[in-house]
């Protein structure tokens, strides 16, 4: 995912690369808003440009070595923790045993919501979550050497589906990350997310997508007319996800 392969969000896309160019990464950022506005593959684009060899003004160069590895989100400091569901019989305990599905999904889906992801990995009636024993992969990961890139980030999926005691064992890291580490958090309700997780990012409001951006995405990606596309848009209210939803249920 690039900057470019995000719908609307021109002004966030430009903060994002200027604070780079300034020398200001915070350790801890959370993204935050509604579904489908495209907080994922925003969070996903910037540590893409953090690490990126040869960026330019407007997004990462797309040819260096670590951009080669972000096509296939393989980057081997880059780690992700997301809601998942434990089938011990299959040994799938921790988010690392879903690498290839999410890989999958995500180069499929840039903007999806949890009941697709869910449903995607054959989750059933569970409701998904970060579970205890995860806390311990990501300390485990994230006090290795960064390996190759500028910056090791960390992006939690959806903190509010944190377990307790999940969140409470990462607090300490949250707070004074190793060297060159960057958490990105990307919440759908900031309400749910532990206070002393919140307090510990930078806040960044995504906000939903702007009219003009949905209908011409629409028109590109789904061949409606305009009319059809506006319609959309309009119903969707910046949610790109929910737009998904609307134009397959018509079809």
């Amino acid at each position: 995912m690039y900057f470019e392969d995000i719908i609307g969000q021109s002004e966030l896309k430009k903060h994002l690369i200027e604070s780079v160019h300034k020398g200001i990464v915070p350790h801890a950022r959370i993204f935050y808003g509604t579904e489908g506005v495209g907080k994922l593959p925003l969070a996903i684009a910037y540590a893409r440009y953090l690490n990126c060899i040869n960026s330019t003004q407007k997004d990462a160069c797309g040819h260096c070595p670590s951009c080669s590895k972000f096509d296939k989100l393989a980057h081997p400091d880059l780690h992700f923790a997301f809601p998942m569901f434990q089938k011990r019989a299959e040994k799938l305990l921790v988010c690392d045993d879903y690498l290839p599905q999410w890989r999958s999904y995500l180069t499929e889906n840039i903007y999806f919501t949890l009941s697709g992801w869910l449903q995607y990995i054959n989750a059933k009636n569970a409701q998904g979550m970060i579970y205890a024993q995860e806390s311990e992969e990501i300390i485990r990961k994230l006090n290795l050497k960064v390996y190759e890139a500028k910056y090791k980030i960390m992006i939690v999926w959806l903190p509010e589906k944190m377990n307790l005691e999940c969140a409470d064992k990462l607090l300490k890291l949250i707070e004074e990350p190793p060297a060159r580490t960057v958490f990105l958090l990307i919440s759908e309700d900031m309400d749910k997310v532990i206070p002393t997780i919140k307090s510990r990012c930078q806040p960044i409001y995504v906000k939903p997508i702007e009219q003009d951006a949905m209908v011409e995405a629409i028109i590109d990606r789904f061949s409606l007319s305009e009319s059809d596309a506006i319609s959309v848009a309009h119903i969707a209210k910046g949610s790109f996800s929910k737009a998904i939803d609307l134009i397959v249920a018509d079809k």
